[in-house]
């Protein structure tokens, strides 16, 4: 799942560190994103707002072997994985 967002990832500024961002993501059963907020932010404004954008860009994420998605999820993206 994480690889699947962080491909999504444009970043046009060059960020410093290693910043950090944990969201929530909200799904449908059938992996449609419905929601995302920062339930713990980076420190850098514009790499939430990058990571927040990303998971836009998404869309849907996959579901699991059992073929379920579950309906809500933490994802920890940093800006080198």
């Amino acid at each position: 799942i994480r690889a699947r967002v962080k491909a999504n990832i444009v970043l046009t500024a060059d960020l410093p560190g290693n910043p950090v961002t944990e969201v929530e993501v909200r799904c449908s059963p059938d992996g449609l994103i419905t929601g995302r907020r920062v339930v713990k932010t980076s420190g850098d404004k514009a790499w939430n707002e990058t990571v927040l954008r990303a998971i836009d860009r998404t869309e849907m994420l996959p579901r699991d072997v059992d073929g379920r998605v579950p309906a809500t999820m933490v994802l920890i993206l940093s800006r080198r994985d």
